[in-house]
């Protein structure tokens, strides 16, 4: 039996008795008083302990909060170094195009004695337009003015329809309309590099995109498929470890 238990059951029997005495109301009053005054440092001690796991428990949510803005911002920067490979990327096909017709040019006989070498024609009238074209609108793109970017990458797909960089076009037109949190349109625009460039190095990229952009509007399941299927054709690609991580942060 503990010391409480004993007191309470002794002040039970002292007024249980009926008849008491002066010195029994004191030890009364004396043991209620130490009952108070126990129940009031246990509620202290107990306040306490609440207060630091409350405190406890905000820490490691904040923790929680710092890592997942810690993997989100990786995300965001893989995203803007993906954008700048973009922009590297008709660069290096034009002077690759030109330093090819350079070496052609220096591989074939003469056209005539006394002639020199004849030079290939670089990239043509076309090709530079082209590039332009992408070029004006992936800029409005980085200077955050999507709605400019929508225009001129629309225009862009509309002009220069059979062109390499027309999966391009389509995904950052979706990651413009990704920025002005319109989801649904983005996701159609995501769609047409997943259905018509499904071979481009811009479908993995458009299906996590597209997976955020159902994830937005509340649609977990279409976002949870899509992350699946990014894992299942693209095992090996960068876009595949993030949609390992995204899934395991909603423990599937």
């Amino acid at each position: 039996m503990n010391k409480y238990a004993f007191i309470i059951i002794s002040i039970v029997i002292t007024l249980a008795a009926g008849c008491v005495s002066d010195d029994q109301m004191v030890q009364v009053q004396s043991n209620l008083s130490f009952l108070q005054n126990d129940l009031r440092s246990f509620k202290q001690e107990t306040n306490a302990k609440l207060a630091q796991l409350s405190k406890d428990n905000e820490n490691v949510g904040k923790q929680v909060v710092s890592v997942y803005s810690a993997v989100e911002s990786r995300d965001e920067k893989i995203k803007s170094i993906m954008g700048k490979l973009d922009e590297l990327e008709y660069q290096l096909r034009t002077y690759w195009s030109e330093t090819k017709a350079m070496i052609s040019a220096q591989k074939k006989p003469d056209a005539a004695p006394g002639t020199g070498p004849m030079i290939q024609p670089g990239p043509t009238e076309a090709d530079t337009r082209y590039e332009n074209a992408y070029k004006e609108a992936f800029n409005a793109y980085q200077k955050g003015a999507y709605d400019e970017a929508i225009i001129k990458f629309t225009k862009f797909i509309e002009s220069h329809g059979g062109t390499p960089l027309v999966p391009n076009a389509y995904y950052w037109t979706g990651e413009s309309y990704m920025n002005l949190k319109n989801y649904e349109k983005a996701i159609v625009s995501f769609q047409e590099v997943i259905d018509k460039y499904p071979k481009s190095e811009k479908a993995p990229r458009a299906l996590l995109s597209q997976a955020e952009a159902f994830s937005q509007t509340k649609d977990k399941k279409s976002s949870t498929t899509l992350l699946k299927r990014i894992i299942e054709l693209y095992p090996k690609s960068e876009e595949a470890i993030i949609a390992e991580r995204k899934l395991r942060n909603l423990n599937i």
